[in-house]
């Protein structure tokens, strides 16, 4: 297992599930180039952060990361609010789809999130869009 294929195994769930629920919206994560979509364009911005890359019991190492992601959900303002809740509830479903019992572990790393956290709403003043905040913790291992 490495960092590679758990960074992945999220990337895709999330990926997948969004476009899934909505074509039209992009997905950006952290580790990509990216210019914004324009002022009147929906898009989800991605970081996954590790905060563990093993666990040390008696004996070798074994792996084990732990981290979070966040997404941003970028939607235009003056629309109302109902669009950023209404995808950050795609978020929070995109969440959850990595623990069914349906999920296909194709990079064999067992992902799992834990607890979601938001959505948190921003809202700046001469920023072009409505930012709302999604959060959750992840595990796995090999």
């Amino acid at each position: 297992m490495s960092l590679t294929n758990a960074r992945a195994a999220i990337e895709e769930s999330l990926q997948d599930t969004l476009k899934a629920a909505n074509p039209t919206v992009s997905v950006v994560f952290d580790n990509t180039p990216f210019t914004s979509p324009g002022k009147s364009k929906k898009y989800v911005m991605v970081s996954i952060d590790f905060s563990q890359a093993t666990q040390q019991p008696q004996g070798d190492a074994v792996a084990y990361y732990s981290g979070s992601v966040t997404c941003g959900i970028m939607t235009p303002k003056n629309k109302g609010a109902r669009d950023s809740m209404v995808l950050a509830q795609d978020v929070i479903n995109a969440f959850t789809e990595l623990n069914k019992s349906t999920y296909v572990d194709k990079y064999s790393v067992s992902p799992r999130l834990s607890q979601i956290n938001g959505p948190t709403s921003v809202n700046t003043e001469g920023d072009s869009h409505y930012l709302s905040v999604v959060t959750c913790d992840f595990t796995a291992n090999g």
